[in-house]
């Protein structure tokens, strides 16, 4: 179930470390979805007005800076995602999760800066806190919560992306109800 409340501190902590909340859209054009979506994966496409429903508040972002209506910098946004991916105990076909993004300052170091600041989050709601590790992925890096038995869940993906209009730096803030069930695993 989703926990609401890691949502809401998840808000609470990032604005402490200068990312500014937003509202944004939950649909986007298939261009915008195009951007983040892996080419084997489908379009969650509303067929009223030809738009998708977003995979990620990333596409989000991108979406709002396309058509001019936020500056660069530091922000962070609730939204649904909607995920053609397996399904199990982790993995939904649907979640809610705080996406983060950083177009003003896209290096290497802010990149290690927004992992820390993520890593210090689930510090404080993670238990057995030492079980989290960033481990390198092909496309950037990952948090996840692991045991002694080598089982690991991913609680958020982190990485440096760029496209036509725009170069950022992404990184998940908070997914339910993933932080919950890791939280429950113990």
């Amino acid at each position: 179930m989703i926990n609401y409340l890691n949502l809401a501190k998840s808000i609470d902590f990032y604005e402490e470390h200068g990312f500014k909340r937003i509202e944004a859209p939950w649909l986007v054009p298939p261009c915008i979805d195009s951007i983040t979506k892996p080419k084997n994966k489908r379009h969650y496409m509303l067929q009223h007005n030809d738009k998708c429903l977003v995979a990620s508040g990333e596409q989000s972002f991108l979406y709002l800076y396309l058509k001019e209506n936020l500056p660069l910098g530091k922000f962070q946004t609730i939204t649904p995602c909607f995920r053609d991916d397996r399904y199990d105990l982790y993995h939904e076909k649907y979640f809610m999760k705080n996406e983060l993004i950083n177009t003003e300052n896209v290096d290497k170091f802010h990149l290690e800066e927004m992992i820390e600041t993520a890593m210090n989050f689930y510090r404080t709601i993670v238990p057995n806190r030492e079980n989290l590790e960033v481990r390198e992925t092909e496309i950037g890096f990952d948090i996840e919560y692991f045991d002694k038995k080598d089982f690991a869940v991913e609680l958020g993906s982190y990485g440096i992306r760029e496209c036509e209009f725009l170069k950022w730096i992404y990184g998940t803030g908070c997914a339910e109800p993933r932080l919950s069930k890791v939280c429950e695993y113990k």
